[in-house]
């Protein structure tokens, strides 16, 4: 085939020049640029403005708070020794000042220990009040100066208030009592200016004592004495509570984002905030970016259909190649020549796409015939085979499963190739969790899969135990070599072992090796919690005539049927235990932290377990051809207590300590509860 293609019929040229064009769009991220600029800008000014405009309220309340304090102080000098202690001249002479439009609630004078004694305009049961409790007024009279109280619900009035505290002082400069305004913030005053003018359409105005992150009066009334966000909860207010005055943007409580200036109210230390969402801060600015991403839109739209109606006719021969081969596959034809349709890259490329059809098929020939053979060999081994390929963006696939893995999984080799999720669906339903993190850890950290788990067959539960090894491919994916092993007679082995091993064949009661076990956890939880244990020792007290008179089988009966006594005396978490013979071990846990209580409740269990097993024995002997024949036994018990704490003594000094317990019970008379006695 000529490989001469004429300049402007070359596929390369066409598609450069009309990739050229979508390079337009980029005026879209410019148009985005210069949006950002115009916001950060308003940003900085209208920042600036709303600090300014704070800046100037904060200024004012500042000064009205200094001409309270002045007034005051000035009304507080007048104050003498004597006129303070005359508190008819003193009421007199308050109601002769003008306070009303300074303090709406009012004026307080308070002698050195805080008792009120003269009020104006007076209020029913101010005057006697002591507000030596209250923290401004306890300054004031100790420290001898002027102090702006924080918003505090009135002891009097009930409702919210501060107050400003001036000392008085004798001829010497003693302090000898204090006068206090006192600012009802319910009613009319002097910072209602705040509340009265909004900040915008939907913004406004906070007051607030940073120091115990308060609220002391807002533009919405309804928050007067509402505390701030808790310290670490929100970076910004914790910077205006450290001082800092200025404009920044945020994300509010409510998940508003505002902009909001602070400025400082030095008299006080309060200072004063205005906040206005950016919503309608920036609106000509959302707008403006609103309208640019329309228009982006639109045309991002017309250059993608521009882009799919031009690719669509230049790799039309691809298309229809493509087409071909897919009616091929879906007949499982081997590979046949495309047609050459144009004369340009892409015919050479099905040109040369022709030749590899050919030796592709010959080799698909070969890949059946082999993996025919590799099938044959694995459905002849009890091992399941599977090759699982994770790839980069975390998904994963099934290259190959044998069909004794399909079979342990109770599933087909087709629906494992199809979606290998199906394989954690197989897994029972409470391994399922522990399978798919092992996995995953091993999938990200590239290291040997190695699980053991349950799946359910044929209303069975089986054992399986997985097993892969990672090999990283050249294409960036990784490629699991994996088995499966069926180890359900293993672990029912094992499980008969550990039987064996930590329980009595005959009572199936824990044996000695448990009961250590336990009683090791026991003093362990006891050390946690605190609380006391109790351990019994118990033996039979008739059980060795029967023996002799029956038999070891009749023996074992009347073992069993104690045992289950036992068990029924008991809690749940409580151990019983046989450790050989007619004895046994009754381990009580978490009783009281309280020794005494738990001796008591250790006690009453005890006892309750020596009438259980005092009560008739109906055992069943068997005679063989005769009938069977019924006894009826009695046997006692007699029972050691240990009582044990923490670790205060080792396991093998409460066993003992039980047993001597036991003894003692023994010698006693038999039929006895005895509680081990360090001092006996």
């Amino acid at each position: 085939m000529d490989l001469n293609i004429s300049q402007w019929r070359s596929l390369k040229t066409r598609v450069t020049l009309f990739t050229l064009a979508i390079f337009v769009i980029s005026i879209c991220s410019l148009a985005l640029y210069v949006s950002r600029s115009l916001r950060e800008d308003m940003e900085r000014q209208l920042g600036e403005q709303q600090f300014s405009t704070v800046s100037f309220v904060a200024a004012e309340i500042n000064e009205g708070l200094a001409l309270r304090i002045k007034t005051l102080e000035k009304v507080a000098l007048s104050i003498d020794q004597s006129l303070l202690g005359n508190p008819a001249a003193l009421q007199q002479m308050l109601e002769r000042q003008v306070f009303v439009d300074f303090f709406n609630a009012g004026v307080v004078a308070v002698t050195a220990d805080g008792t009120a004694v003269a009020d104006a305009p007076v209020v029913s049961n101010r005057r006697g009040t002591n507000y030596f409790n209250n923290e401004a007024t306890y300054l004031a009279l100790k420290e001898g100066r002027t102090v702006i109280g924080h918003p505090v619900l009135g002891r009097v009035l009930h409702e919210p208030l501060f107050n400003i505290n001036a000392p008085i002082r004798d001829a010497d400069g003693k302090v000898i009592g204090a006068l206090f305004g006192v600012i009802n913030l319910a009613k009319p005053n002097f910072l209602d200016r705040i509340g009265e003018n909004r900040y915008g359409r939907t913004g406004g105005y906070l007051l607030i004592a940073p120091q115990q992150r308060l609220i002391v009066t807002a533009t919405d009334k309804s928050r007067i004495m509402q505390s701030l966000p808790a310290r670490g909860i929100n970076p910004q207010i914790d910077r205006f509570v450290q001082g800092y005055e200025g404009y920044v943007v945020y994300v509010n409580a409510v998940g508003v984002e505002i902009l909001n200036s602070v400025a400082n109210v030095p008299v006080t230390g309060w200072y004063l905030a205005a906040n206005l969402p950016t919503a309608e801060a920036f609106a000509p600015i959302q707008d403006m970016q609103r309208r640019i991403l329309i228009a982006t839109i639109v045309l991002t739209l017309l250059a993608g259909a521009l882009t799919w109606w031009m690719l669509k006719r230049q790799l039309a021969p691809i298309l229809s190649a493509a087409k071909t081969l897919a009616s091929l596959q879906s007949q499982n034809q081997p590979p046949q020549p495309l047609p050459i349709a144009r004369y340009d890259e892409i015919g050479v490329l099905i040109s040369g796409f022709n030749g590899l059809l050919g030796i592709l098929g010959k080799g698909e020939e070969e890949l059946r015939k082999s993996k025919h053979q590799y099938d044959a060999m694995a459905a002849r081994i009890p091992v399941g085979i599977y090759l699982l390929r994770s790839k980069p963006d975390g998904s994963f696939a099934l290259d190959y499963a044998s069909p004794r893995m399909a079979e342990m999984l109770n599933l087909s080799v087709d629906s494992l190739v199809a979606d290998a999720t199906v394989v954690f669906q197989a897994i029972h339903v409470d391994d399922r969790e522990s399978f798919v993190n092992l996995n995953q850890e091993g999938i990200q950290q590239l290291r040997p899969f190695d699980w053991i788990g349950r799946v359910p067959v044929g209303g069975t539960l089986r054992w399986l135990h997985f097993t892969s090894s990672p090999e990283p491919q050249e294409d960036g994916t990784i490629l699991w070599f994996g088995l499966i092993v069926d180890v359900t007679e293993r672990k029912q082995m094992e499980d008969q072992m550990r039987q064996l091993a930590t329980y009595d064949t005959l009572t199936q009661l824990p044996n000695r090796r448990l009961l250590n076990d336990r009683l090791s956890q026991t003093m362990a939880a006891s050390k946690r919690s605190g609380c006391y244990g109790a351990l019994m020792f118990l033996d039979l007290d008739n059980f060795k005539p029967l023996n002799d008179t029956h038999g070891h089988g009749v023996g074992d009966m009347l073992l069993i049927e104690a045992a289950g006594r036992l068990k029924s005396c008991v809690r749940e978490l409580d151990t019983v235990a046989r450790f050989g013979g007619d004895e046994f071990v009754v381990m009580l846990g978490e009783l009281y932290a309280d020794k005494a209580e738990s001796t008591q409740q250790a006690g009453i269990i005890a006892e309750k377990i020596r009438l259980a097993l005092a009560e008739p024995y109906l055992l069943t002997i068997r005679t063989g051809g005769k009938p069977d024949m019924t006894v009826e036994h009695h046997c006692q018990v007699s029972i050691g207590v240990a009582m044990y704490y923490n670790h205060e003594a080792s396991q093998d000094e409460i066993l003992k300590w039980a047993d001597q317990a036991m003894y003692q019970a023994k010698e006693a008379g038999r039929n006895l509860v005895r509680f081990y006695d360090s001092n006996a």
